[in-house]
C-alpha cells in the first residue's frame, strides 16, 4: 500500500495524539459523517447515505473493541451498551431511512463527544 504525503503525515500526527486525543478526534469524525448521512438521506441519495453510515458503524465498533472493561467497570459496559444500540440503530436506518433514528444517535453522539473533550481537555490541561 502506497501512502500520499499528507495521509502519511496525518497518520503518523494520529499515532503521535495521546489516547484521550484519538477517542476526541473518533468523535469528532463520528458526528461529521452522521451529519453527512443525514443530508443524504434528506436528499435520497442512497448509496452516499449508505457509505457514511458503514464508516460511521467502523468507528463505534473501533470504540468498541477499544474499551478497557477492567479498569473502566460499569462506565465502559454502559458505553458497551450504547454503542451496540447505536449499531442497531445505523442497521435499521440502512433497511429503513427514518430522520427521527439518525438524529437519537447524532445526540447521543454529541453528548458524548462533549463529555470526552471535556475530559481530555482536564487530563491533557488544554483544549482539544
Amino acid at each position: 500500500m502506497s501512502y500520499s504525503q499528507p495521509s502519511r503525515y496525518r497518520e503518523m500526527e494520529v499515532l503521535a495524539m495521546q489516547p484521550a486525543q484519538r477517542v476526541v478526534l473518533l468523535y469528532s469524525h463520528l458526528l461529521v459523517l452522521l451529519r453527512q448521512a443525514r443530508r443524504h438521506l434528506e436528499r435520497g441519495e442512497i448509496e452516499q447515505r449508505g457509505e457514511r453510515l458503514f464508516r460511521a458503524e467502523e468507528i463505534v465498533r473501533e470504540l468498541q473493541v477499544s474499551l478497557n472493561h477492567d479498569a473502566g467497570g460499569e462506565l465502559a459496559g454502559g458505553l458497551a451498551n450504547l454503542y451496540s444500540w447505536m449499531l442497531g440503530e445505523f442497521a435499521g436506518v440502512h433497511a429503513h431511512p427514518d430522520l427521527g433514528r439518525l438524529d437519537a444517535v447524532t445526540k447521543i453522539v454529541t453528548e458524548l463527544h462533549e463529555a470526552w473533550q471535556g475530559a481530555a481537555e482536564q487530563v491533557l490541561g488544554h483544549p482539544v
